[in-house]
């Protein structure tokens, strides 16, 4: 059996008003590894907030020389060309993610999912906790550094080894690939008069930063606004 194993890390919970920050992907065929996907991506936004550089370790320094969205999901479509199963632990929030950003860049993104929070709640529901922690705790499967991508998503691979010797049998369909489903809600496009007043804090204030206004959104603009004002005033 082939499928790519797949985690992201983001600025946020919302796939519409946060952005990826990383992306890591781990190719699988018949139980072993075969090939690597990992890039930091550049959110292009006022700063990752602190309470995700404290669950990740990802700064804004680490991603201000990353590629942006745009070339970041192209390099991760090149990547996936031919799979059709994508892995994780509760793989719908990747998915969602990934396919709001592939239809902000009118990319298509259309894959089948197994889903190890799934399974774990289906096969082990006696563990209190099911987060990828706890489950890499009580399979004693070794993570190198938590809430990063690739190796959460190596992470998710193992464990479903795991489940999968020993509860396959008994709970097949828990284990078979699953039509992933997310439609992007829709958004306004940035408005001129957001852009103009961007520009003009960036301007004022010196700052590197370079939103991109092709494909950001009117919601968007406003928070990145807010944000700066907060932290560097008004221009």
């Amino acid at each position: 059996m082939r499928f790519t194993a797949i985690d992201i890390e983001t600025t946020g919970l919302s796939p519409e008003k946060e952005r990826i920050i990383e992306i890591g992907a781990v190719k699988y065929e018949d139980g072993v590894q075969k090939e690597v996907f990992s890039t930091f991506v550049n959110p292009q936004t006022a700063g990752i907030p602190e309470r995700i550089t404290e669950l990740t370790g990802i700064t804004d320094e680490m991603v201000a020389d990353a590629p942006a969205e745009d070339v970041a999901m192209g390099a991760l479509l090149r990547f996936l060309e031919g799979e059709t199963v994508l892995l994780g632990h509760n793989v719908a929030f990747d998915f969602s993610f990934l396919k709001t950003a592939a239809a902000r860049l009118g990319m298509a993104f259309t894959y089948e999912g197994i889903d190890t929070l799934a399974i774990a709640r289906a096969c082990v529901p006696e563990l209190p906790s099911k987060t990828l922690s706890a489950l890499c705790d009580a399979y004693e499967i070794e993570r190198e550094r938590a809430h990063r991508a690739c190796d959460d998503a190596l992470a998710a691979a193992e464990l479903y080894f795991c489940l999968r010797e020993r509860y396959f049998k008994e709970k097949e369909s828990c284990f078979l690939p699953k039509q992933l489903s997310y439609t992007p809600k829709k958004t306004e496009p940035v408005t001129k008069r957001q852009c103009s007043y961007l520009q003009a804090i960036i301007a004022a204030k010196g700052l590197s930063l370079t939103p991109d206004y092709g494909t950001l959104t009117k919601s968007e603009a406003s928070r990145l606004i807010d944000k700066l004002i907060l932290k560097y005033g008004k221009p």
